[in-house]
């Protein structure tokens, strides 16, 4: 019985694990953006994005430069929901990596029935970790 129990606990650990954190691939950020835009919670979609002031060391700036980004993220959002509707779901199609950049395509389908294949630019942090390029072209 504590065997069983003892696998119970580690399968609920892992599957609660994987689903807050997950690895730090351009993929898994590119997938975690998207289900932070999913659920509406801008602020995390915000902690996934680059930052010089994240590099260099200005909290303040930083700070200040994240509150400003949720903001406009949930009045970009908005405008998206009353084209497409909310993201209904999004599937992983490829990866292009190449040094400090990545490119993720991601197919989001939206609540009215359109899908759409988007494009997620990433740089990677001197750290190892990626962050979504707000501005990569």
């Amino acid at each position: 019985m504590r065997k069983a129990l003892f696998a119970l606990i580690c399968f609920a650990a892992a599957v609660f694990l994987q689903s807050c954190g997950g690895g730090n691939t351009p993929r898994d950020v590119a997938e975690k953006s998207l289900q932070c835009l999913k659920d509406k919670k801008f602020d995390k979609y915000v902690d996934l994005l680059y930052f010089e002031e994240e590099i260099n060391g200005d909290k303040d700036l930083l700070k200040e430069k994240k509150e400003s980004m949720q903001e406009l993220m949930q009045n970009k959002y908005n405008m998206s929901v009353q084209q497409n509707g909310t993201i209904k779901d999004f599937k992983f199609l490829n990866e292009e990596v190449q040094d400090s950049t990545a490119v993720v395509k991601m197919e989001v389908s939206f609540s009215s029935g359109k899908s759409d294949t988007q494009k997620v630019r990433l740089k990677k942090l001197p750290n190892g970790d990626w962050r979504i390029d707000p501005k990569g072209k």
